[in-house]
Parts: C-alpha cells; sequence; structure tokens
C-alpha cells in the first residue's frame, strides 16, 4: 500500500501571527491579513477591502496528481483540511526535483509589503525548514523568498509548543492580481531513510499579510533584536547520553548539553554580543558524569564548569542540589568556574543575590554582603540598552541539606532581596531581568520563603520585564501579572536539556521602549551535537563508563558478605527476603480492589541463596550495577504470598536441613531454602537425624505449634514442586498441593502483568534499591535480622565451665539477645555456662528506666541470667524499688557491703556449682552510691568504703573458701577511675587477698587485665563487648579470659530479641511521638563535656529550671534576681540530635525520674558549694555544675584546698575558696552576705554528688515536679517548640574554666 504524508491544518484565528498594528495616530501603515487558511477551500476574511474572497489550498504530487483526503481518506470537510501527497524527500533529495508542496493563490492587489506566517508541529519526522516560492505569472516563473519557514524538532503536536516563523515575499508578489504561493521543502533533512519515509506536519495556522500600497510610509524607527538562552536542570545530562541504554550508547542520546551547544553557537552566529546565556542551577547532581567527578576526581577540571566555560556561558545560579554534594565540592566548581579565561574556555559569572555572608549577617542584621563576594547581579549593555539581570538562589537549603553542607550562608527571601535592589538597578539599567531557582507552583505565604516564590515576586512588583525560572521542571512559558496588570512571561526551561528558554527582545532605539518581547522554550531534543564540545568531554564520559560502576541504580552503605552464605543470616539474604515480602502483597491496594485480605505484609519468607561464587562480596560498599541483578538472582521467578500451618513451616526446615553436610556445609544454595520473619526463630542441628533437626522454631518468642498459621512468601518455582519441598512436605505428614489455589493470597504476576514484569524477582530487588536510594535516603543497609542458627551439638568445650559476663549495660535491652544466644552456642559445643552482670543495668534508657528498671530483670531473665551484683544507678530509683524488681530476678542477687541496720541488704557471696567446680562469687557496690544516688531515697543505707571495704571483701573470700569454694571471683562494681581512689578495682585487689578474678563495672573500662597485669576484666558499656572467662573442669583454673565484640555476627536468640522489640515498641509508642525541634545538636556528652565545662545541653535544662522558679516566685516569696539554677553534669546522660526531639530523647537525657528543689543558702556558702563540685576540674566529675543565672569562674591553674571528709561522702570540703570567683548572680554583682535561692534537682537538694552543703540549707523542699516535664515545657512554652541556633548554638558563657 502507498504510503502518504497528511498535513493537518486546524482552524484557529490569525490574530496571534500579527504583529500589532502601529498606532493610526502617527500616520503609520497598518498591517492587514489578506488570507487566513482555515480547511477545506474557504478562507476568512480579516481585512477591510480588496481582500482575496477565495483562496485554493492545493497538495501536489508529481507523480500521481492532486489526491485530496480528509482523515478517513474522504472528501475533505469545513473544519479541517487533511491532504496527502507522496513523501518528503529522503536520502534521494534534489533540490531541483519538486515532490510534495502547499501552494494556494491570493490577489494582492493594492498591498505591499507581503509576509507569510505560519504555526507549524511536527509528528518528529516531517523536515524541519521549508522554501517560499511565488509566482505571478501562473506558475511559468518562480522567485523564491529570502529565508525559511520552520518546523519545530521532535514530536509537537499541540498548538502551545508549535513553532510560529515567517517570510517576507519577494517584490515579485507585490500589488498582483493573481499570485501563486508555494511551501515546499528548502532542503535535506535528517527526518528517514530513503524515498518511502513518512512524515506529518501540523500546519495550525497559514496567515497572508501586506499594508495597503501607497499609505503614508511610518516613521523611520531604528529596532534591533537582542537574545536571551537559559537552560537549567540539567541534573548531570552534560554529554549526550542516555545512562539506562548502556555503554555502547554513549553519546547518542536525544538529549545533552552537548546538543544544546549547537544551538547556541547559531544563536551567537546571528547575536553575536547582543546574546547572554545563563543557567539556572541543579547542574552537577543526577547522572553519573557529573558525580563520578565531583566526589572522585577532585583534581580534575569539572565537566559541567568545563562545558560552560567552553560553551561561553555568561551567569550560573547555584540550585538546591548543589549543596546535596557538600561545600568542598561546591566550592571547587565555583572556583573553577569564576577563574579567568585561557584557551577556549572563558571565565563565568556567579549571581545569587539572596544568598549571604552569615558571619556579616549575624554581626549586622542589615547587612547585604553576598556570600563569597560574588555580585547580586550584572549590567549587559546591548548596543547601548542596559539590562539589569539578578540572580536568586533558592532560599529553603536549610530546609533540605544538613548544615555541614551549606555553612556560611544566610539564605534572605527572594523578593526582600529583590526590593533591596530595585532601585539601585532602575537607576542603572533600562530593563531588569530575573534568573531564579525557583519555580512559580506554590503561592508565597510571605512572599520571602517560598520554594516556589516568582509568581509573588512577579505580582508584587512592577520593574521587571520578564524571568527565566527553574527548580520544578517546567516545560512551558508561563504569565503572571505585575502590579500595574502587565503580563510578564516566565519562561521554565525544563529538564535534563530538553528544552532551553529563549527570550528575544525587539526594542525601538527611536523611541527607547521595548516593542516586543518574545519568549518560548525550543525543544533540543535531537539538536545536532557540537563535535567541538563532544571531544574534549569524551575523556570525562570514558572515564566514567569504565571506572565508575556502568549503570549505577543505588548504593549499598556497606558489604553483603558472600562468606557461609546459607550456613549463618547474612544480610544478602535478608535482604532478598525483605524485598519478597515487601513486594508480595497489594501494597497500593489497586490490584484488587475488592479484597483487602491481601492488603497485608506475610509473616514469613522463603528463599535459597540463590547465589554465591568466589566473590567476596555480593554487594560491596558503594554503588551498585544494574548488571549485578543478574549474577545476584539468576531466575525470572514471580512470588505468592499463601497460607502455611506451623507444622508445614517446620516440615519445609527439616527438608531444608536434610541438605546440610556433615561439616555443616550446605550442598547445593539452590535447592537450601531459608526462612526469615520478623519475631521468627528457628535452630537446626545437623549434628541430629534428617527429619528431627529443628530443635527450636519460635515466634515472637514462643514456640511454634503445629496448628498455628502463618502468611508465607514462596517463589512460583517452590509452590509449583521444584526443589522437592513439596513432595518432602506430603511425605511427611503434611498434605500440601503443589500451585494450590485454594492458598494463595497474592501473586506479584499481578504486577507484572499491569507493569512490564515489575512483578519479577529481579525487578523488585532493583525498585527496592533504587527507592532505598532515593532523594536524602543512602542506599541499602547491611543488616542481619535473622536469628536462625545452625549447630552442632558437639563436645568442643566439654569439660569447661564458661562464665559469660556483662556490665554497665544501661539500658541496652538489644543486647540481651546476644547474651542467650552466645550462651546456647557454648551449651551446645559441651559447656556448662554460667551468666553474671556487674551492675548499672536498671538505668540508662528510657526502655528501663519508665519501668524503674523492672524490665531489665525481665530482659535479664530471659537471657538466663544467674548472678548479678548492684551498680550505684540501681539506687537511682530507691531502695524500696531495687528490693521490688530484685523479687522478680530468677537469679541470685549478691551485695556484701550495702548495710542496713548493720547488716547487708543482700547476701554477700554465693557458690554456683558446675562440672564438679564450686565457683564462689562475692558482690560490691561502690561506696560513691551514697552521693550519686538520691540520699532521700537511700536513707539508713550505709556504703563502707576504704579499709572498711577492704575488710568486708576480706570476710566474703575467707567465708566462701570455708564454703568449699575452688575459684573465687569477685563482681566489682568499683571501676578504675582515679577519681574513684581508694574504692577502685585496683584498690581492692591490692589489699584482699585470695581473689583468682575480678568482674569489674562502673567506669565503663574495656579492658581484659589491669594496668599492672591484675586478673581484672570489663566488657566496656551496653554491651559493646561480652566478657569471656573459660575453666577447665578437670584442673579446677582459670584457664583464659577474652571479650566478644558483640556485632552482626554474634549468634543472637530469637525469643529474647522479640522480648526486647515489644518492650521497646510500647515505650516509643508512648514515648516516640515528636514534640518539638532544635536547630542544634545539644552536647550530652560526658568528658569533654557536661562534667568539665558548661555545654548548650546544660543551659538548656537550667534555663528550663530557673524559668520555672520564676513562675511562682511570688508565691514562694523570693526575689527573681536572687534565684540560681544548678545541675549535676553527670545527671545528664545523653546528646539530642539536631531534628525532632521526642519525650523518649528527653527522658534518655534526664532518665533517673528526679524532681525539681529548692534551697536557700547564703553567698558564701554558694562559693564553698562551686568549690567542692569543681575540685578536679578540668578532669572529669559527674557532679560539675551546669548553671543558669549566675556566672563565675574556675581557675585551674590553682589547687583544690582539701578539707574535711563530707560526713557519708567520698568528698572533702574546701577549707579555703581557692579556685572559684562568682562574679553575678541574676545580673547583679555577687554578695557573699546574700540569700540566694537554689533551683536544683531532688539528688543534689538531698546532699548527692559534691552538693553535701545542700543538705542543711536554711529552707530545702522538692517541688515534685519531674526534671524531664520542666524541660519539655520550657521547649513548648517559651521556646514555641524550636530550640533555635541562634540561642543555644553554643554555651551561653556562664562559666569560664582557665587552664594552664
Amino acid at each position: 500500500m502507498k504510503k502518504f504524508l497528511s498535513l493537518i491544518l486546524a482552524i484557529v484565528l490569525v490574530v496571534g501571527l500579527l504583529v500589532p498594528a502601529v498606532s493610526a495616530e502617527t500616520g503609520e501603515a497598518e498591517t492587514k491579513a489578506l488570507a487566513t487558511w482555515t480547511g477545506g477551500t474557504s478562507v476568512t476574511n480579516n481585512g477591510e477591502s480588496d481582500v482575496l474572497k477565495n483562496i485554493t489550498m492545493t497538495m501536489k504530487d508529481s507523480s500521481d496528481g492532486l489526491n485530496i483526503y480528509d482523515s478517513l481518506g474522504f472528501t475533505t470537510t469545513t473544519e479541517h483540511g487533511n491532504y496527502s501527497a507522496q513523501p518528503w524527500y529522503g536520502n534521494s533529495f534534489n533540490a531541483d526535483t519538486t515532490y510534495g508542496y502547499m501552494e494556494f493563490t491570493a490577489k494582492t492587489t493594492g498591498y505591499e509589503n507581503l509576509e507569510i506566517k505560519t504555526i507549524l508541529g511536527n509528528n518528529g519526522k516531517a523536515p524541519l525548514s521549508y522554501a517560499v516560492s511565488v509566482s505571478a505569472d501562473g506558475g511559468k516563473t518562480w522567485t523564491k523568498a529570502e529565508g525559511t519557514l520552520t518546523a519545530p524538532s521532535g514530536k509537537v503536536n499541540t498548538l502551545d509548543k508549535a513553532t510560529t516563523s515567517s517570510v517576507k515575499l519577494p517584490a515579485a508578489a507585490t500589488n498582483q492580481e493573481s499570485v501563486i504561493v508555494r511551501i515546499a521543502q528548502a532542503d535535506k533533512n535528517t527526518h528517514g531513510k530513503g524515498n518511502d519515509a513518512a512524515g506529518n506536519l501540523y500546519v495550525y495556522e497559514i496567515a497572508l499579510t501586506g499594508t495597503v500600497k501607497g499609505e503614508d510610509k511610518p516613521t523611520e524607527h531604528e529596532t534591533f533584536d537582542f537574545a536571551f538562552l537559559t537552560t537549567s536542570d540539567l541534573h548531570g545530562q552534560i554529554y549526550a547520553t542516555d545512562y539506562s541504554a548502556g555503554y555502547e550508547k554513549s553519546g547518542t542520546g536525544s538529549t545533552g548539553l552537548t546538543r544544546i551547544a549547537t544551538y547556541i553557537k547559531q544563536m551567537r552566529e546571528k547575536y553575536g554580543d547582543n546574546l547572554f546565556v545563563s543557567d539556572i542551577g541543579d547542574t552537577i547532581q543526577g547522572a553519573p558524569l557529573t558525580y563520578y567527578y565531583a566526589f572522585n576526581k577532585p583534581d580534575v577540571d569539572d565537566p559541567a564548569m568545563k562545558a560552560f566555560r567552553t560553551i561561553g556561558y555568561d551567569v550560573w545560579v547555584v540550585g538546591n542540589h548543589e549543596f546535596n554534594y557538600g561545600l568542598t565540592i561546591l566550592n571547587r566548581q565555583l572556583d573553577y568556574l569564576t577563574s579567568e579565561g585561557s584557551g577556549k574556555e572563558s571565565q563565568v559569572n556567579v549571581h545569587m543575590a539572596n544568598y549571604l555572608d552569615a558571619a556579616a549577617r549575624e554581626a549586622d542584621s542589615t547587612s547585604w554582603k553576598t556570600w563569597k563576594g560574588y555580585a547580586p547581579y550584572e549590567i549587559k549593555d546591548f548596543n547601548g540598552v542596559k539590562v539589569a539581570i539578578i540572580g536568586f538562589g533558592n532560599p529553603n537549603i536549610a530546609k533540605w541539606d544538613i548544615p555541614e553542607n551549606r555553612a556560611g550562608i544566610y539564605f534572605a527571601g527572594i523578593y526582600e532581596t529583590y526590593k533591596h535592589y530595585e532601585t539601585e538597578m532602575l537607576e542603572k539599567a533600562d530593563m531588569i531581568v530575573v534568573i531564579s531557582h525557583s519555580g512559580v507552583d506554590s503561592e508565597a505565604v510571605s512572599g520571602d520563603s517560598s520554594e516556589d516564590s516568582v509568581k509573588y515576586l512577579v505580582e508584587h512588583t512592577n520593574s521587571i520585564d520578564f524571568v527565566f525560572s527553574g527548580h520544578e521542571h517546567g516545560e512551558t512559558v508561563l504569565t503572571a501579572q505585575n502590579l500595574d496588570g502587565k503580563t510578564i512571561p516566565i519562561v521554565q526551561p525544563n529538564t535534563k536539556a530538553k528544552a532551553i528558554g529563549q527570550v528575544i527582545v525587539t526594542y525601538d532605539k527611536t523611541d527607547k521602549k521595548v516593542v516586543k518581547v518574545d519568549a518560548q522554550n525550543i525543544g533540543m531534543a535531537n539538536q545536532p551535537v557540537d563535535t567541538e564540545l563532544a571531544e574534549i568531554l569524551k575523556p570525562y564520559e570514558e572515564t566514567t563508563w569504565k571506572d565508575y560502576m556502568l549503570q549505577v541504580i543505588g548504593k549499598a552503605t556497606g558489604d553483603y558478605p558472600a562468606a557461609k552464605l546459607g550456613e549463618a543470616p547474612s544480610a544478602f539474604m535478608d535482604l532478598v527476603n525483605k524485598v519478597q515480602i515487601l513486594g508480595a502483597y497489594d501494597n497500593t491496594g489497586k490490584n484488587t480492589p475488592d479484597d483487602p485480605t491481601d492488603d497485608t505484609p506475610a509473616m514469613l519468607s522463603i528463599s535459597a541463596p540463590l547465589t554465591a561464587g568466589s566473590r567476596e562480596n555480593l554487594i560491596s560498599k558503594g554503588d551498585i550495577h544494574l548488571g549485578d541483578m543478574f549474577s545476584l538472582y539468576r531466575f525470572e521467578n514471580w512470588f505468592y504470598q499463601i497460607k502455611m500451618t506451623g507444622k508445614e513451616v517446620r516440615t519445609w526446615l527439616e527438608c531444608s536441613g536434610t541438605m546440610i553436610k556433615a561439616d555443616g556445609s550446605v550442598t547445593d544454595l539452590t535447592y537450601y531454602d531459608v526462612i526469615y520473619g520478623e519475631g521468627f526463630s528457628y535452630t537446626l542441628d545437623y549434628a541430629k537425624p534428617e527429619g528431627s533437626r529443628v530443635v527450636k522454631m519460635t515466634y515472637n518468642g514462643k514456640a511454634v505449634t503445629d496448628d498455628q498459621e502463618f502468611t508465607v512468601v514462596v517463589n512460583n518455582y517452590r509452590y509449583n514442586g521444584g526443589g522437592g519441598y513439596v513432595d518432602y512436605l506430603n511425605s511427611n505428614g503434611c498434605s500440601f498441593t503443589p500451585n494450590d489455589p485454594a492458598r494463595i493470597i497474592y501473586s506479584t504476576q499481578f504486577d507484572m502483568l499491569n507493569g512490564e514484569d515489575e512483578g519479577q524477582a529481579r525487578t523488585l530487588l532493583i525498585r527496592y534499591i533504587e527507592k532505598e536510594t532515593a532523594g536524602k535516603n543512602e542506599g541499602i543497609k547491611p543488616e542481619i535480622t535473622s536469628t536462625w542458627k545452625i549447630i552442632a551439638s558437639s563436645d568442643k568445650f566439654a569439660g569447661k565451665t564458661v562464665i559469660l559476663h556483662s556490665n554497665d549495660v544501661h539500658g541496652a535491652i538489644d543486647g540481651y539477645a546476644y547474651m542467650a544466644g552466645l550462651k546456647e552456642e557454648y551449651e551446645a559445643a559441651g559447656a556448662n555456662v554460667i551468666v553474671v552482670d556487674a551492675g548499672d543495668y536498671s538505668q540508662g534508657t528510657v526502655y528501663v528506666s519508665v519501668s524503674k528498671g523492672a524490665d531489665a530483670i525481665t530482659m535479664m531473665n530471659a537471657a538466663g541470667y544467674d548472678v548479678v551484683t548492684l551498680g550505684n544507678h540501681e539506687f537511682d530509683y530507691g531502695y524500696d524499688q531495687i528490693v521490688s524488681n530484685m523479687k522478680a530476678f530468677n537469679g541470685k542477687v549478691l551485695c556484701a557491703n550495702v548495710l542496713k541496720d548493720g547488716k547487708s541488704i543482700y547476701d554477700g557471696h554465693t557458690i554456683v556449682e558446675k562440672g564438679g567446680v564450686k565457683i564462689g562469687f562475692f558482690g560490691l557496690e561502690t561506696p560513691e552510691a551514697s552521693t550519686k544516688a538520691n540520699p532521700a531515697l537511700i536513707k539508713g543505707l550505709e556504703f563502707p568504703a576504704a579499709e572498711k571495704l577492704y575488710e568486708i571483701a576480706k570476710n566474703e573470700v575467707a567465708a566462701l573458701k570455708a564454703e568449699g569454694a575452688d575459684i573465687i571471683v569477685c563482681l566489682a562494681h568499683l571501676g578504675v577511675d582515679n577519681e574513684s581512689e581508694p574504692n577502685r578495682s585496683y584498690d581492692l585487689y591490692q589489699n584482699v587477698e585470695g581473689i583468682d578474678f575480678i568482674i569489674d563495672g562502673h567506669s565503663h573500662t574495656v579492658m581484659t587485665a589491669g594496668k599492672d597485669g591484675q586478673p581484672i576484666q570489663s566488657t566496656g558499656t551496653a554491651f559493646a563487648n561480652v566478657g569471656l572467662i573459660e575453666i577447665d573442669n578437670a584442673t579446677k583454673k582459670i584457664t583464659a579470659n577474652s571479650l566478644i565484640k558483640v556485632d552482626d555476627t554474634t549468634p543472637k536468640d530469637g525469643e529474647v530479641a522479640a522480648l526486647a522489640k515489644k518492650i521497646k515498641a510500647g515505650i516509643d509508642a508512648a514515648y516516640g511521638e515528636v514534640f518539638a525541634k532544635t536547630e542544634v545538636e545539644l552536647n550530652g556528652a560526658k568528658d569533654p563535656g557536661n562534667r568539665t565545662q558548661e555545654t548548650n545541653l546544660g543551659d538548656l535544662i537550667t534555663d528550663s529550671m530557673l524559668w520555672k522558679i520564676k513562675q511562682s516566685a511570688a508565691d514562694l516569696n523570693i526575689a527573681e534576681e536572687n534565684i540560681v539554677a544548678i545541675t549535676n553534669g553527670g545527671g545528664i546522660r545523653a546528646t539530642i540530635e539536631a531534628g525532632d526531639i521526642t519525650k523518649k530523647d528527653v527522658n534518655t537525657v534526664l532518665p533517673f525520674g528526679n524532681t525539681l528543689s529548692i534551697i536557700k543558702i547564703t553567698g558564701t556558702e554558694l562559693l564553698e558549694v562551686l568549690e567542692a563540685s569543681t575540685f578536679c576540674t578540668p578532669e572529669a566529675i559527674g557532679g560539675f555544675p551546669q548553671v543558669s543565672g549566675i556566672e563565675f569562674t574556675v581557675d585551674t591553674t590553682k589547687g583544690y584546698d582539701q578539707g574535711d571528709e563530707y560526713p557519708g561522702t567520698t568528698y572533702f570540703a574546701p577549707k579555703t575558696i581557692n579556685r572559684v570567683t562568682i562574679k553575678t548572680v541574676g545580673g547583679k554583682d555577687f554578695d557573699p552576705a546574700a540569700t540566694y535561692t537554689i533551683a536544683t534537682n531532688d539528688f543534689m537538694a538531698s546532699g548527692g554528688d559534691t552538693y553535701y552543703r545542700f543538705v542543711n540549707a536554711t529552707a530545702n523542699y522538692d517541688l515534685g515536679i519531674p526534671m524531664d516535664e520542666v524541660v519539655m515545657d520550657y521547649i513548648t512554652t517559651v521556646l514555641n517548640g524550636t530550640v533555635a541556633a541562634d540561642k543555644y548554638g553554643e554555651p551561653a558563657g556562664r562559666i569560664h574554666v582557665l587552664v594552664s
């Protein structure tokens, strides 16, 4: 069948094509429309007289004559003419041969200055340029007009994107009774192959215009054009490459700056110096080429900046995504971009008028000093017409990027910045142009901080002539009305080099005014590549492909090792199973809208480790390639979510267990399945007979029953019977039909049918990786959450007893699962296991503090602890709470040196016999508990220290020996810090004989031996390690001790992990709600930090305390100026990161449940308190004061004049005030004789830490208001929910510590 070319001509008004008529008052000739094409054979009469009454439009086919068709092949209609002719010229183009063309006949009598105007579209294959010829003698001779009519490149099939062009007709067409106008292809264009190529040219408007001959000539006006070209949101699309198409297609992509460069060159040839070229940001982020060079080639010129300099850009405006990579990279690019030109490269200016120097702005709120000193605008002279071009960056960077990536920049509003410079620019320039990385889609509330505030800017000013707007990837030319009602064009140059924004200004120098502003987006798809720029950039492109992980689809934050895949939980298998669960349900609710049963993710997922090989890592840290997916998952599987019973799941695992060889390796990973699920755990013992190797299987901490129901994801191959699992189930007491539709809840085939293999395994994996890498996400993170294990019960540790120990857990309840897992592992290897702890387990995180330590005991019971001693933080909630908590403990509590009525509150020692070895334990508490716990809560308790402590320990050792202990171990919550001398574990071991080993706590030290080789071991804190002591049962001697580092490879007990998760979930639900935010990190560190110096968090807490007391000052008869707030630095337990603040965050900082108290002391006593609480400064001390309402100095170059020991404490009063001087209280000079009111916590008011002097204050009473509530109330009420950087960015300067 013969192919035909269709020209579709739509009925439109010609008004949009006409140049505005010149005013009749000047006597100038007026342009009139002679004829307008309307389709069919009719014509619209737009003139007043002498206008052609009929117009003939024909399509000429040289081989077949005239063929007239509508869209269905019939006669034409009045609505459109659909004319077909032989195809456009192909490779056989011959300028002298005429094929298809358009022509019409018109009467031009009485008219001159004739012009043809068209609006054309294109289906992407039609020619781009058309010659116009005229004949006044019936076609015998033809005169060709200068210039051509143009059609757009690419597919343009709507009027709003069509191309307007015009050609002046030669004089031969003037004042003729009949003139034929012919429009034909101008030259050979790339639009197809061969002579049979087809292309649709969409003709929206054709108009013939002219002026009445003989009318007065218009006044000679001198006009000229100048042009602006702007790109935006290139997002790395510098080289013309589609990075998803593969290396072979490099440089052949339809868009890229290398293509735009061609158009810019053409425009520069036309306009010369009257061309201004700019880019308005988001240039370097978004493609492998620019990303690679930004991060990996700091010593090489950036390719995007090089392209700008080579093309000859005038200005760059930084986009918001430029900050994503940090200021080091951005500054490097800016410095190169703005450096002096050399060779083919020219210097490019940078304008961001609203990006100010933050330091200057902070020093002077009226400062408009710009960041890096960049000029806010420039004046461009176009043949004497001065145009101010002002650039704006997006003002919302602080909302999107971390502080480090925007340090030193103050982001002012666009509107306020423009108004600052408006008068100045008007005085200097004839026109003002705005180029801004800010869109128009959103309305601004204030006009200053809206992300998309360009529309607001235009509507609230009357001095802007036009705007180039980036950021929101707009594709069209929009408009807004200014204050004077004038329509202002806003050009949005699209994204990824798909288009370039263009404004042609026609300026009348005679009248000194703008005649016309022609604003449009010019499509850049399939523009010829600028070979010069492409050659310059090609080495960059080649290096990117070869060196930078071809076709990057995402990132991994760590390695996914291949070692022992299938033999132990792995990050890779957990990733695969997690993806299967997330993919195998109707997560949108759209696939099966009438079936809500498939809207929930499955509980479990079954998958085989389908890959292994020799690679060290299946996925290495960093970028992930698309090609990797084919090696990670070899098959085109899809997935079912199905129903299974507990028995079926267990039997499935038994089948998998048959593939474990005698050495613990797996016969064939393709057929060996692992089962994953949150809260699901199992143990396979391959030393057991086949069919009975599942020795443990739990869900959420409870043993799975045979009739328990599960939802499970399995691939189609397995469900159809592949791998022998279905047969195994049916052979071992189950009834399982392959591909049973009754079991199916959901199938990812839905997604494959609706989304081009979206439900296929590799695609699901790709989508997940892309999602986890998109936006601000850092990439997939290798995590091992599975708790299954393969063991072989053996006698490796037969004949040995193992002590596993912890200390200073401080609420890190996840760690108990590791302790339980290690216990199980050593027991499976034949060891006798004892689990012990050296104290401080009841406090430290909200997960234990909320229950006042009770949940810590719950976790220790679950992990199987046998013996514990008390730490000082067990006393934070009072003696009565200890008694209540320890009643629930399943093991033995030891504490020999805490006395009540002269007797220890718990047994001092016990003997645990394992494997014939009697291991004696005794427990000691730090005497510092007397001052580190709230004295009011431990009244009546004694904490013997030094010699008295040693004497108690000697008695315990003697008692254990008398009872036949073979080995004596002390659980000592004493620590080894110098500030604890003489009550340290070092001091204990030196002064007490007969101790074989000390398991130490309190100082959070990580050690396997003392400083002089003493047998002292401590794990640090929060389960950083688990301590191990090995005992040979035969010799009854300790043979080894070490620390086991806790990480993802550490055995983990699923039941205990599930219990911890349940406790945390309950706390998170109650305490996880965000109630405020902080713009800065609030420093909760110890040393250096709250125990050595003033901190911003200390300021915040004490400001809260001071504010709360001042609220009630009148009722309490207190002078506000005489109030001082003091809290101990040791009571501040955690940092609050910048961002959202939850109640949990505040509770973690202040976990002790302390309440706000008031005391009254003299100025002299206040001096003593501060002197005593800083006695060892600059060394850390828990009593270091964080303060509000006072300013004082500690001179650490002077010694502490030690006096008598405070009664019942380990601290000493000062003989003289030698180190501390108080400058002011409440802003007034300090008066030693005055009475001051101290807002403090109940712990300190009772004499805790170094604050013994508070006990005998003239007034001392507890308000009963929890400290965490005081802080939260202050933040929400006084700070309006935001801890601002300007107030708490740095410590306030209340405490001055002088050091030598």
